[in-house]
């Protein structure tokens, strides 16, 4: 920014300079002064814009880390969650069409593993 800041300030002290010896010149000089003068100031617009602008993009950057951490943590738990139903599924299709009785151990394991996932069982 500060090269930004120089030219701004190498164009204002020309048209200071020039502005000085306008009745030498006349018009011509007065409508460099004043060309210098708006690029001067168009200048510092830009950079205004330009610091507001990266300072924008410095916040969209940390969003998108947040949003990248907290996309891991989701499908993570998608994965936990497809794993626990597929189980469950097996539990009761044994129950249900293999008249097996479910074991207590696997009963157990499978309501831990819902508790973890923030999933009340009695």
């Amino acid at each position: 920014m500060s090269m930004l800041s120089a030219q701004i300030d190498e164009l204002r002290k020309w048209a200071d300079q020039l502005s000085e010896r306008e009745n030498e010149f006349g018009v011509v000089v007065r409508a460099l002064v004043a060309a210098l003068r708006d690029a001067a100031d168009t200048i510092w617009q830009l950079r205004d814009d330009l610091q507001r602008a990266n300072a924008e993009n410095a916040k969209l950057e940390a969003s998108n880390e947040l949003i990248g951490e907290d996309h891991a943590a989701l499908c993570e738990q998608n994965a936990k969650l497809r794993e626990l139903v597929r189980d469950l599924w097996h539990l009761l299709y044994d129950w249900l069409f293999k008249a097996h009785e479910v074991p207590y151990d696997e009963l157990k394991a499978v309501s831990d593993r819902m508790r973890e996932l923030g999933v009340e069982v009695d």
